[in-house]
């Protein structure tokens, strides 16, 4: 098979269909750091069979103007820049790299989380801004507690909570939530979860409690999400279920933002009912430089890095390896978003 990769890709993924007998060709947005037009990448695919895709926009022209027998997404919701609807009219099996992300992301879940609950991203800020430092040309002293004690200084204002004993409630309970899980109650953490398509049984392998989301939302201390946005979750989190919630209740979002209603949030955070919050995912991204968000010191935010890990190209490589492998061997690899484009083939 002839393979274009545009996606971020290790050396060894490559070498590994390079030893198998196959060809590969690399450009756009993995190896030059710009994403390929639509003309572009049809050029850049030429007579290729596979594309290995991140970024680039997989549209219907983009399909009609190539041979493409396969798509590999590095992306965990592939439709984001693929017609996975024509592709599977056209026969095109889209693979996915499902849960590629679950480590990083659940990793950053629980900095985002010490972050804001501990206060640490604010008193970062507060220090380099002068706040709370000795003043120019006084260099302090070594003696062991000299920082200012009074109600206004860092120790009395900038106490944060414990995470023993709190309950965290997951909003969502796939690969990332489990991780989440994990890491939760190795702080000594109450994990309850909300998810629909989960069964008790299984959340309770996983160290959790399934709860109803009225539930949920008024036993946290923590409600992190964790979920893909549908039709039917859209705006889940409105003014009513913000109602619910513990008064100082900290939110984690670096799902979709599109979980909660966006003027909902933003009156949560205005009213006071927030303890904190931590997002790294927005209504509209990039988010703006003068966004309400940035005037309040309990908010963390991040321009949406949590699945940004080291180790996750080697590990998105290794799995779109395998699945290629299966099906140039004629099987059908599992993660795949369009099942039924193995019924046109004939698998």
């Amino acid at each position: 098979m002839e393979i274009y990769i545009c996606a971020d890709f290790s050396q060894d993924g490559i070498e590994m269909l390079k030893v198998a007998g196959h060809t590969v060709r690399t450009g756009g947005w993995g190896f030059e750091d710009h994403i390929l037009t639509g003309d572009q990448l049809i050029q850049q695919i030429g007579n290729a069979d596979v594309l290995v895709v991140g970024y680039e926009e997989v549209t219907r022209r983009v399909l009609e103007k190539t041979n493409l027998k396969a798509i590999s997404s590095i992306r965990g919701g592939p439709r984001a820049n693929i017609d996975v609807d024509y592709a599977t009219e056209r026969g095109i099996p889209v693979f996915y790299t499902f849960g590629r992300e679950a480590i990083p992301v659940a990793d950053f879940t629980m900095g985002q989380i010490l972050a804001v609950t501990r206060k640490i991203a604010r008193s970062d800020r507060e220090l380099r801004r002068g706040v709370f430092a000795a003043p120019d040309m006084d260099y302090g002293s070594d003696k062991d507690v000299i920082w200012d004690m009074t109600p206004e200084g860092p120790w009395q204002a900038r106490k944060g909570i414990e995470m023993q004993g709190k309950t965290i409630g997951l909003i969502g309970f796939g690969t990332v939530g489990r991780e989440v899980a994990k890491r939760a109650q190795s702080f000594g953490m109450k994990v309850i979860v909300y998810d629909p398509y989960q069964d008790a049984a299984r959340i309770e392998q996983g160290g959790a409690q399934k709860a109803e989301l009225e539930q949920l939302l008024q036993s946290s201390d923590i409600i992190s999400f964790h979920a893909k946005i549908t039709d039917d979750n859209k705006g889940m989190i409105a003014d009513k279920q913000f109602a619910m919630m513990k008064d100082g209740v900290y939110i984690i979002n670096n799902a979709r933002a599109g979980l909660m209603d966006e003027n909902a949030l933003r009156c949560a955070l205005r009213s006071g009912k927030l303890g904190g919050l931590a997002l790294d995912v927005f209504h509209q991204e990039p988010i703006k430089s003068n966004d309400e968000y940035f005037d309040y010191d309990n908010v963390v935010l991040t321009p949406h890095i949590a699945g940004s890990g080291r180790d996750v190209i080697y590990l998105q490589s290794v799995m779109l390896v395998n699945d290629l492998m299966l099906y140039f061997g004629g099987g059908r690899p599992k993660p795949v978003v369009n099942p039924e484009a193995f019924d046109k083939m004939g698998r």
